[in-house]
């Protein structure tokens, strides 16, 4: 963070909170005047920033990875060196990048069901990196054993009817650590891309290790403006935006919000 602070010539404002409306009440009471705002955190972090950005005109965002996941570090092709992350947010290539909001929220990417779990579970223990990723996938793991019951429209059309294990809904195709969870996903498509996977555990286990080796998945992907998802027996149903638990309902929206922020990143 230091070199970048350097190469921008830069203000430096510095909070410790895990808390997304928190940190949104800081950002926002700071971040007027400026032209370009780096965020260092994780996904998190940059999704509080979107949705602090998106009502600001002319306003530019950076990103330097320092969670876990670092999902968004892959689609902008952040390098993992302090001296070339530095460059790229010096060079200032800019796009603007189509959203997801999830009632409201915008984020990247966002999930329902079993990773949600996982998400939530990971951040209740303390977010402790990858031993604290692995006891929340373990605790987890009973779960995958039950299925929600749910319908999932897409612009109006209904494509899922039965159990589901997890669906990602996004304009990127990286989850955490780089797993191309939903390939063919563009930010710049004007579009959301939406894959459900039904389960049951076994054939989620063949899928997550074709995420693993960059193979395309078997889920198919399917492009909408607007998902809904609902719970067939009015039940709670967990969704995540860019890692943090949102909580859970009986239903949710997804839409697209185009163009909503412009990011700093290696676009060639």
């Amino acid at each position: 963070m230091d070199l970048t602070r350097d190469a921008l010539d830069a203000d430096l404002h510095v909070t410790d909170t895990r808390d997304p409306t928190e940190l949104g009440e800081w950002l926002s009471a700071r971040i007027d005047g400026y032209a370009t705002a780096v965020m260092a955190g994780g996904d998190g972090t940059l999704g509080v920033a979107y949705n602090v950005a998106a009502d600001r005109d002319g306003l530019s965002l950076g990103y330097i990875p320092a969670g876990f996941g670092n999902a968004t570090a892959h689609l902008l092709r952040m390098p993992r060196e302090p001296e070339a992350q530095a460059e790229v947010i010096r060079a200032g290539e800019t796009r603007p990048v189509d959203l997801v909001a999830v009632d409201g929220r915008l984020a990247l990417f966002a999930g329902a069901g079993w990773d949600a779990l996982v998400a939530g579970r990971y951040a209740a223990a303390g977010a402790k990196r990858l031993p604290g990723w692995a006891a929340a996938v373990t605790r987890s793991v009973p779960d995958l054993w039950r299925r929600r019951d749910v319908e999932i429209r897409a612009d109006g059309w209904t494509v899922h009817r039965g159990p589901m294990e997890l669906m990602v809904v996004s304009t990127t195709p990286f989850y955490g650590r780089g797993l191309r969870v939903n390939p063919g996903a563009r930010p710049d498509s004007g579009k959301l891309s939406l894959r459900v996977y039904p389960g049951p555990a076994p054939r989620l286990w063949i899928e997550a290790g074709r995420w693993a080796l960059g193979m395309r998945p078997h889920a198919r992907r399917i492009a909408a403006t607007r998902v809904e998802l609902r719970t067939r027996d009015g039940s709670d149903i967990p969704v995540q935006a860019d890692g943090d638990l949102l909580g859970g309902r009986p239903a949710w929206a997804f839409e697209i919000r185009p163009r909503a922020v412009r990011l700093i990143g290696r676009w060639g």
